[in-house]
């Protein structure tokens, strides 16, 4: 458990780089879901990389939608149902700017 500590922070350092209430970007999106699968590949759970994004760092930085996002895009790239490729390329075209 003790080498998944530096991802755990990553998850929670998007909290730190982020003014509050700021939109969020694709690159954030993508930047949890690649931690969320880093820590999936070291052993640690689904729930357990998800209760990091409940923090209250977290919290007061996201808006709810937006944590909403961050957990759904982990959760899908977590479990192998979408590839970070795929979800880059469908935040991108979501956003407008076409493809990553």
């Amino acid at each position: 458990m003790r080498k998944t500590l530096p991802a755990v922070i990553f998850i929670t350092g998007l909290a730190v780089t982020m003014p509050a209430f700021a939109e969020l970007t694709c690159e954030q999106i993508v930047a949890s879901a690649q931690t969320g699968i880093t820590l999936r590949d070291q052993g640690m759970t689904l729930s357990r990389v998800l209760a990091e994004t409940e923090k209250s760092e977290m919290r007061e930085r996201f808006r709810p939608e937006e944590l909403g996002m961050i957990r759904r895009a982990i959760q899908l790239t977590f479990t192998g149902e979408v590839s970070v490729y795929e979800l880059a390329d469908t935040c991108a075209a979501s956003r407008g700017r076409g493809r990553r």
